[in-house]
């Protein structure tokens, strides 16, 4: 019996670990990110994406339990669609929806310099 539990908490640390491995190791806390021609997403792990293998992107906002959240879906050329949720990279306990366009609004420069098509949109109810 304790060693199916000291068996499982093992496991719970081990996986503790490894997700705080992952977060120690970013070097950057934005939503999303370029540099060096590479598109980042991080979540758990960080996707990496160039930026000639971008199609298009699609922006998404939308309003979640009383906060705003946003959508980040990446068309690849080939044909993958990689898709992450973010708010903000601030600090903040309530999100409104100009918080969210607000980090849209870091990137669409770098992507309008390299002519990647990109819309944004907001979710209907």
């Amino acid at each position: 019996m304790y060693t199916s539990m000291i068996f499982i908490m093992i496991i719970i640390m081990i996986i503790m670990l490894v997700v705080t491995i992952s977060l120690l190791k970013r070097k950057n806390w934005e939503c999303f990110y370029i540099e060096n021609e590479i598109l980042y997403l991080p979540s758990l792990f960080v996707k990496e994406i160039p930026l000639s293998n971008i199609r298009n992107i699609e922006f998404e906002t939308f309003r979640s339990r009383g906060s705003y959240s946003g959508i980040i879906r990446v068309y690849q050329k080939d044909a993958k669609v990689v898709k992450r949720y973010f708010q903000t990279s601030k600090l903040a306990f309530f999100v409104n929806e100009q918080m969210v366009l607000e980090e849209i609004e870091k990137i669409t420069p770098i992507l309008k310099k390299y002519y990647i098509p990109y819309t944004i949109n907001k979710r209907k109810y």
